[in-house]
């Protein structure tokens, strides 16, 4: 998933960076949709530096950034090439642009309002029609991208708004914040861009295309038109700031760039909060424009059931099937009735390879959305090993509880399509060593030492581009292998959730044993809930809002993001050698608000969030009670950049001591709201019996905890966010 590369390369371009992430962001994304960026500040403030790092991140080995800074001395030969001696021979005007900014993918000129007019003129072409006059020849540039800088504004000069102009958006960069200048005497390292961790003319191409298919929801082309109108009678008076209709095609390209780099077919509220950096001239105006962003999408945003708010957005349709009224303050959505409220599921996502009108011979249905194929029986089940029942995308619903006990040996079923398993179960009473055997892969086996106790059938051999829901799985897990954007929701399992999963999202899952036993790449894992860990190995992955009962990722983590999650050691773990709460071994890993505590009664040589952090992030954790003396209270051995980090003050550290300690007296909702910024509006809750947070909505049932303050019986059946802090949220741009 392209997203997953993006937010990978996002982190590695801020090493070293303080206070900039929202600069690299604007400037990556502006580069990908093929537009042009300037970064008005003050010298001193990183704008080349940042420059630098998106050249070399949007580039090959076959093509290098030109970037020169420019004076007003600087002439047309310094950027676009000496005159060809040859052709001035012959009679002609030309230059010799090999290497020179006409020919380069990336460019990047500092102090850009110096240019001479005899500069300009080119400049101009070459920022908005990609083409550059050389003599009598019109020459195509490759340019993808042109980064700017600038101490100062133009001003007063009529002849540099129409190159400012080109600029579609525009950063202000300031000095570093007073509560930031610590971060400034770590040392500042380049980060170690591989030819695989850029984004390749082939990727970009792709977005291209994928943008281009992007849909723009009528009621957003509305709220565009709001903003736009708004801008207009904000600075009527202001012959400063005005808006092109250039400007207007450029900015729905770049939001539809938004929406494809997020993996969604359709721009949201969350994408218009980037023309807070499109829509203004003259820095003093930032905040004006910002703030009247802010207030028209507001304006158009509302309250929506938390479920609704979590469809894709190619199922909005779909959702606004389910009845909801308007309540008694006029914004908030509810079911029209409590019934509904209590048993409507989200419909299941259409699949466009499921043959609308089929009807598979054995089965009761259709095998679309609107008519599943029915599984009503064992036999139903077992029939899904055939290619043209259980690979064609179709889709079916469970609408018995199964007992698979006396099926001796499981066929290996590989599924593709979508598998509704409402609310029933599968149960296998008798699990043993040779029910499992044959069915384990090398590297699930090769796994089995760190997960004991894991003998079990898989439901399924296989599940590609499938997408499975609302299923109970006793002594048996539900997939092997997990591959290719296929999906996993509500589920819940007393064995192995999956074995492998890769270019997978699994959300709101159970399992008392792992939700991955063994490794996760290139996935979302989101509100599951592990009786021991969610995976064993993480790779390029996201990990947000989980709760487990042994480390979260038992051994390594590499480019991964893990946020929002609650770990307790539970006392039947006991590993072997070293041991990381969060994970034995962190690479490019960040790992953000998370909490750690355990019930360990025994011995172990484990640190509080990571054994050893290679490099990466951990900022704003929390180490409650542990019994035990832990190797280091964050790390034992560490080279990441931590920060705020804290553990109550009873913790005790036999190495490392690299959190800040706490009094168990200011272990307090209010500290970690205030103090850690954590979110206990939609992600925690306080448990004022453990003293401690926990999360609000995890695991198949997402039920609110019981005894846990401000959760009445009533937010379990609706439970409501808005929907433009929802998109926000999820934007990986803002």
């Amino acid at each position: 998933m392209i997203s997953n590369k993006i937010q990978s390369l996002l982190q590695s371009l801020n090493q070293g960076l303080v206070d900039r992430d929202n600069t690299v962001k604007l400037a990556l994304l502006t580069a990908m949709a093929g537009e042009n960026i300037v970064l008005l500040g003050p010298p001193g403030t990183g704008k080349s530096l940042v420059a630098r790092r998106i050249a070399r991140s949007i580039s090959d080995e076959d093509v290098n950034c030109f970037e020169y800074l420019l004076t007003k001395f600087s002439t047309p030969e310094e950027l676009f090439g000496p005159l060809s001696i040859a052709a001035l021979k012959a009679d002609r005007f030309q230059r010799n642009t090999k290497g020179y900014l006409p020919t380069v993918r990336m460019a990047f000129l500092d102090e850009i309002f110096k240019a001479s007019s005899s500069i300009l003129n080119a400049l101009l072409t070459i920022l908005n029609e990609r083409v550059y006059h050389n003599g009598t020849q019109v020459q195509k540039v490759p340019l993808q991208a042109l980064i700017a800088a600038s101490n100062e504004l133009p001003t007063d000069q009529e002849e540099l708004g129409a190159l400012y102009d080109r600029f579609l958006v525009r950063v202000f960069v300031d000095y570093v914040s007073p509560h930031s200048l610590s971060k400034l005497f770590a040392p500042t390292s380049e980060p170690e861009l591989h030819p695989a961790d850029r984004i390749t003319p082939a990727e970009l191409e792709q977005i291209r295309l994928t943008a281009a298919e992007v849909a723009f929801p009528p009621e957003l082309v509305q709220a565009v038109q709001d903003i736009w109108g708004a801008h207009r009678e904000a600075f009527k008076e202001d012959r400063r700031e005005s808006l092109s209709d250039r400007r207007l095609k450029k900015v729905i390209h770049l939001l539809r760039v938004s929406a494809a780099t997020n993996g969604r077919p359709t721009v949201d509220l969350s994408d218009l909060m980037l023309l807070k950096d499109c829509l203004w001239n003259h820095a003093d105006n930032a905040a004006k424009v910002q703030e009247l962003v802010l207030g028209t999408l507001r304006r158009h945003s509302r309250q929506v059931p938390a479920e609704q708010a979590a469809l894709p957005s190619q199922l909005a349709a779909q959702a606004s099937q389910i009845t909801y009224v308007l309540d008694s303050d006029g914004r908030t959505l509810v079911p029209t009735s409590a019934t509904t409220a209590q048993t409507t599921q989200p419909p299941a996502p259409a699949r466009s390879s499921a043959p609308m009108g089929a009807v598979v011979k054995g089965y009761a249905g259709s095998g679309t959305a609107d008519d599943p194929l029915l599984i009503q029986s064992i036999d139903d089940l077992m029939d899904l090993t055939r290619p043209e029942v259980g690979q064609q995308g179709y889709h079916f619903l469970q609408t018995a509880d199964l007992d698979i006990s006396g099926i001796s040996t499981w066929p290996a079923i590989n599924f593709k399509g979508t598998y509704d398993g409402g609310r029933h179960s599968v149960t296998d009473k008798n699990v043993s060593n040779d029910a499992h055997r044959g069915l384990l892969t090398s590297v699930v086996a090769s796994t089995l030492k760190n997960f004991s106790d894991d003998s079990h059938r898989w439901l399924f051999k296989s599940l590609n581009a499938s997408r499975i829901s609302g299923i109970t799985l006793r002594n048996c897990g539900l997939s092997e292998v997990t591959v290719n954007t296929s999906e996993l929701k509500l589920c819940s399992t007393s064995a192995n959730l999956t074995g492998t999963a890769s270019d997978s999202k699994i959300s709101f899952c159970t399992s008392t044993k792992n939700i991955v036993s063994t490794r996760a790449n290139k996935c979302e894992i989101e509100s599951c809930e592990s009786g021991r860990s969610i995976a064993n190995e993480v790779e390029q992955s996201k990990i947000d809002g989980c709760k487990s009962s042994w480390p979260l990722v038992l051994e390594n983590t590499k480019i991964t993001f893990i946020k929002n999650c609650q770990i307790t050691i539970s006392q039947d773990f006991n590993k072997s050698g070293y041991s990381g709460c969060i994970t034995l071994s962190a690479h490019t890993t960040s790992i953000k608000q998370c909490l750690v505590n355990g019930n360990l009664n025994n011995s172990l040589d484990i640190s509080g969030i990571v054994h050893k952090a290679h490099s990466g992030h951990i900022e704003r954790c929390a180490i409650g009670t542990m019994p035990i003396a832990l190797l280091g209270t964050i790390a034992y051995q560490t080279s990441a950049q931590l920060e705020k980090n804290v553990a109550i003050d009873s913790v005790k550290s036999r190495g490392c001591i690299n959190g800040e300690p706490i009094a168990a007296e200011r272990f307090t909702q209010r500290f970690f709201e205030h103090s850690l910024e954590w979110d206990f509006e939609n992600v925690w809750v306080w448990d004022e019996q453990n003293k401690q947070p926990t999360l609000r909505h995890v695991g198949a049932d997402a039920t609110p905890v019981e005894g846990i303050n401000n959760v009445q019986p009533e937010a379990a059946k609706v439970r409501t966010v808005d929907l433009l802090t929802h998109q926000v949220q999820a934007n990986l741009w803002l």
